[in-house]
Order: C-alpha cells, then structure tokens, then sequence
C-alpha cells in the first residue's frame, strides 16, 4: 500500500491534480477533511485548535480506510498541512499531532507552488503570502526527509508532470 499526498499553500491546485491523478492511477482518494469539516459545521473562519484536531482524527481514519481497499491512495492533503496551519494560526503544535504528523508511514509527497492565479474562497486566508508559505511545506518536507517532488505549470501540463512524477514514484517501489 502506497499514498501520494498533495501539499502546498492554499490555492495551488492540489484537489484538482488529487482527483486528477486518483482518476488516471485508478487509486483510492481521500479528499480534504478541513475544507468538508468546516463545510459541515459551519465554522469556516471561526474554528479552534479542538476543530484541528478532529479534522486529524477524521484524516486518519479515512485514509486506513481508503488504504484497505486499494494499493494506492491519493491524499488531497495529510496532516503536514494540518501541522503547518495549526503553527501558522495557533503557534506550537500539540505534541500529540506532532508524533503522528512526524510518523506518518512513506509517503510520495507532491509538493505544489504556488504559481497558478489565486482562487478566492471563503476558506482561504493568505492569498498574498502563498510564497512564503510554500517554503515551509518545502523545508518541512526535507528537514523530514522525504521523497517528494516539486509540481509547476499551468493546466495539463501540471497534470502530466504531476502524473509523471507519481508513475516514477511507484515504479521504483515495483507498483
């Protein structure tokens, strides 16, 4: 069982390049828990770190799901975005995220810059710092050591460096 996970700042294209690359690897999606969490309990701009939290839980336990029944899942993000926000928003991370976040099983990270146009949303709330931003995911991901790849360009061309990129992944690891 391998997972590929979307990350990045807001606005960079990781729901569309998830269900994207579900579709073309016949893989397992899981969608992104937060913006479906603040949806449902309508707490789009009014949420606390217990809201962070729950969304980690809901996380975890979709992805074990997904992963039962496939070979490959596709994580429209995972909780290194949860880490990051919870950092960005609340200031330290609970040691409890941060065992599971830091822990998390291999994973082939695709790491999305931010350099498609902005998507205005209510749910979204850095639209002039998606830069800076990006730099954390990046750093995050090699102070963790982890594979990952870095996706750039604009409409298909994005899909099919994206698409390439999880092909190789998992054609060094005999999928």
């Amino acid at each position: 069982m391998t997972t590929i996970v979307l990350t990045g700042p807001e606005s960079c294209g990781k729901s569309t390049l998830a269900r994207e690359l579900a579709d073309s690897l016949s893989a397992g999606l899981v969608a992104e828990q937060a913006r479906n969490f603040l949806n449902t309990y309508a707490k789009v701009g009014r949420y606390q770190p217990s809201d962070l939290l729950r969304i980690a839980n809901i996380q975890n336990e979709l992805e074990q799901s997904v992963q039962l029944e496939h070979n490959v899942t596709v994580c429209d993000t995972d909780l290194q975005v949860l880490a990051i926000w919870w950092s960005e928003r609340f200031g330290p991370i609970p040691s409890s995220l941060v065992k599971r976040y830091r822990t998390s099983s291999a994973r082939f990270y695709l790491l999305c810059r931010p350099d498609i146009p902005w998507e205005s949303d209510p749910q979204r709330e850095h639209p002039e710092d998606r830069e800076r931003l990006y730099k954390l995911y990046k750093s995050d991901l090699e102070f963790r050591n982890l594979k990952f790849a870095e996706i750039e360009g604009l409409g298909s061309n994005r899909t099919t460096k994206a698409l390439a990129h999880a092909r190789n992944f998992l054609s060094a690891i005999d999928l």
